[in-house]
């Protein structure tokens, strides 16, 4: 289940990010991707109870914040209501980020230092994510609601891929595993906000 739904959500969002930006195959592909990725992430919490990895699963956790993010911008369309709904989802930051402290933490006693520090770490950067996004509820500027949208499935969509990377391939260097789709996709993301701010100059 986790591998197949995986599959079947990076696809859609491999559709949904080439395909043009509008109602109809984009949102549909969206839609594969967001419910795809949402199985695949909550099976890989579980699995990580079998078999923990301090690897994948903070980028499940990181994924999984995202594409949430991603998809109540665009499915809650009332300003009052996406405002209220923003609050609990930064609060559910919040306690991923606890989540990663606590476990990183747990690491520690158990003497794993190197899991735990690396753990703690990713609890740095998923702090900082949600303390970025408590400061801009998309409600506050719905004009710029479409470029948070681009981020934050752009970046679920880099974590997934990261995470299949990581997974599948092994004749490559580790780092070179690990950076090369945020170096990639973190310009294309670039690229198409740039995109879309001249389209409305």
């Amino acid at each position: 289940m986790h591998v197949l739904s995986g599959l079947v959500g990076l696809v859609g969002g491999l559709l949904a990010s080439l395909v043009r930006k509008k109602k109809g195959l984009h949102s549909r592909a969206g839609d594969v991707f967001f419910y795809g990725m949402l199985i695949s992430l909550i099976s890989a919490l579980f699995l990580n109870m079998i078999r923990f990895s301090p690897f994948l699963f903070p980028i499940a956790l990181f994924t999984l914040y995202m594409i949430i993010g991603g998809k109540l911008i665009f499915t809650i369309r009332s300003l009052e209501a996406l405002r209220k709904w923003w609050k609990y989802y930064t609060l559910l930051g919040l306690l991923i980020s606890l989540l990663m402290i606590g476990t990183a933490v747990y690491l520690f006693m158990k003497n794993l230092l190197t899991m735990a520090i690396i753990l703690l770490v990713f609890a740095i950067i998923q702090s900082l994510m949600t303390l970025s996004d408590w400061r801009n509820n998309p409600a506050r500027t719905p004009k710029k609601r479409i470029f948070q949208h681009i981020n934050k499935m752009g970046g679920g969509l880099i974590a997934a891929i990261t995470a299949f990377a990581a997974v599948n391939i092994h004749f490559l260097p580790s780092l070179v595993v690990w950076l090369t789709p945020s170096l990639i996709g973190s310009i294309l993301i670039a690229f198409a906000i740039r995109q879309r701010k001249h389209k409305r100059t």
